[in-house]
């Protein structure tokens, strides 16, 4: 019985046109960006209503959002949750660039090969990894790289930027 009212009341909802708060909350979550966008989603999240994958997702996007405000540590952990719920190679790619945007190079490094090891197509965490060994100056390492990064993804820009940066480096220092 309670099923069927809460159906009817969801099937009322959208038939007027209305969405439910946490329903649109999580959409503005996944749409806007900034402080709405966090704002939204630390709603979505506090509300209960979300599990599993739809939770992680909340988590993951307000990690992406503090991020982008450079607020590293709060975008790490918000990464932590979304794995801890629902492990995905773009969490831990998204965490590995909060820890090298904060020069913690070894970790990022950990969470680019945890990524590759769970996806070895992904082009982003190849590259991002490159990155990170060329900050530390393996440059061997980082144009290996992105070698795999364009071998994956042919016409990936910043990973072909990134080559060339680094082989120049390399012939310079020849």
């Amino acid at each position: 019985m309670k099923r069927a009212l809460a159906a009817l009341v969801m099937a009322l909802f959208l038939a007027a046109g209305c969405v439910p708060a946490a329903a649109q909350d999580s959409e503005i979550c996944a749409k806007s960006s900034g402080d709405e966008a966090i704002h939204a989603c630390t709603r979505a999240i506090d509300s209960g209503r979300s599990k599993g994958d739809s939770l992680a997702t909340l988590y993951y996007n307000r990690g992406w959002e503090y991020d982008e405000k450079r607020e590293y540590e709060r975008a790490i952990r918000d990464y932590d949750r979304a794995i801890r719920i629902n492990a995905k190679p773009n969490y831990f790619t998204n965490r590995g660039l909060a820890y090298a945007s904060m020069e913690n190079f070894d970790r990022a490094i950990d969470d680019y090969d945890e990524a590759i090891r769970m996806d070895p197509e992904h082009e982003t965490a190849w590259n991002n990894r490159g990155v990170a060994y060329e900050k530390k100056g393996q440059l061997a390492r980082a144009l290996k790289d992105f070698e795999k990064a364009i071998e994956i993804k042919p016409d990936y820009e910043k990973a072909i930027n990134n080559r060339k940066r680094v082989r120049d480096v390399i012939r310079k220092g020849s």
